[in-house]
């Protein structure tokens, strides 16, 4: 990352970052890591203050200091208590800092939030009816749910409060009616940079190549069988299927259960759907499609596309999700209006299929839009929020 000589770099401030774990595994937290990285690179210091840490990254400007961990074995709403506790103390006892940044870490006594997970009731708004439903008994009678949804009000007290999308930024400002209380210019959009560390893994299978695949391959990357869309993404298939369509579709990051192949089965779809578990060598499967699917109900970005993008996939994303906000419809991508609808999803996908003119043109334009998503923009935009404060 390159210093670009801004009003706040001419000053060193003093940063305490605030996370759960300091590492460059996990979307909030490769993140948190990249942002720390920059922030190193335009001089400023940096106190990690964490519950756990597995970085490498040294610098003469970093430290590193730990909050007492969380018994494991306690209930969510307890671990989520014992952070606001831990953490609030040990930020307190280091001080005092110019610029005290949670990384939705549940504290108090900070000036800058970063949220990463939309609100607790999401699924209120954008599940189907029944996902609605429940989602509101547990705002009602989740002692977990209730707790998380009060330290995230905690969390919106900041003076400024970053987001890695507008979609984010939106839910955050309805259910907390922020508006009420805080400026257009306390918001801070700052979108996650599109490269990625690569992993070497000694055991992965050879890369197989894009052009000699056949049929084409479309890829599902993610943990959430309803809140990443899985459940619309089979329900798609199904569809394509009896249509006559050829596909394929292969799931990096889950491991096929029992009850997973029981719904393949019942789709009738278990012949062209393969779960590969997780995987480190994300290049070699990225190599094995053309087509990167994410069509979720919940999703605060969704770093899985851009990275397939800077390897020539195709996404198809969801219109709620945050990465929908840097792609442009029929361009660089495919954007699902409906998110619920799988007769919408099996056509975007049977479009990818048929016209490989169109898919190739997207391909070479979803490289360059990935490309020109940076760190050091995140970077920026992070610090464009410290100005606000310091300033």
């Amino acid at each position: 990352m390159a210093n670009q000589g801004t009003e706040t770099d001419a000053r060193a401030l003093n940063i305490a970052m605030v996370v759960r774990a300091f590492s460059e595994k996990g979307g909030l937290e490769l993140y948190a890591h990249r942002t720390i990285e920059g922030l190193l690179e335009r001089g400023h210091n940096v106190t990690v203050v964490c519950e756990e840490s597995d970085s490498n990254l040294t610098h003469r400007n970093l430290k590193v200091s730990f909050f007492e961990r969380a018994n494991k074995k306690d209930r969510k709403a307890v671990r989520i208590k014992h952070h606001f506790e831990a953490a609030t103390k040990a930020v307190k006892e280091l001080g005092p800092f110019d610029i005290i940044h949670s990384q939705h870490l549940p504290m108090q006594g900070h000036n800058v939030a970063s949220f990463h997970n939309h609100t607790a009731n999401r699924l209120g708004t954008v599940g189907q009816t029944w996902e609605k439903l429940l989602s509101n008994l547990k705002m009602l009678y989740s002692t977990a749910y209730k707790r998380r949804f009060e330290q995230d009000r905690i969390l919106c007290e900041a003076k400024v409060l970053v987001f890695p999308s507008k979609v984010m930024q939106d839910d955050f400002r309805a259910v907390y009616s922020l508006d009420q209380n805080h400026r257009q210019t306390s918001y801070v959009v700052a979108y996650p940079g599109a490269n990625f560390p690569k992993i070497e893994d000694k055991n992965a299978a050879p890369s197989e190549s894009n052009t000699a695949q056949k049929p084409v391959t479309f890829l599902f990357v993610g943990k959430g069988f309803r809140k990443k869309g899985l459940d619309i993404l089979f329900a798609a298939c199904k569809i394509l299927k009896a249509n006559g369509t050829p596909y394929r579709l292969i799931i990096a990051g889950l491991s096929q259960k029992p009850v997973d192949g029981l719904r393949l089965q019942t789709l009738g779809i278990t012949d062209k759907v393969e779960y590969l578990g997780f995987r480190k060598d994300m290049e070699n499967v990225f190599a094995q499609a053309q087509v990167v699917v994410l069509p979720s109900r919940i999703e605060p970005f969704g770093m899985a596309p851009v990275q397939g993008m800077l390897e020539g996939l195709v996404p198809i994303v969801s219109a709620v999700t945050g990465v929908s906000e840097v792609l442009t419809d029929g361009h660089d991508s495919l954007i699902l209006k409906n998110h619920l609808d799988a007769k919408e999803l099996s056509s975007l996908m049977t479009t990818l299929i048929k016209d490989a003119e169109l898919r190739e043109s997207m391909s070479q334009n979803a490289r360059k839009t990935a490309s020109a998503l940076t760190w050091d923009k995140t970077v920026e935009s992070t610090l464009a929020g410290y100005r606000k404060i310091m300033f």
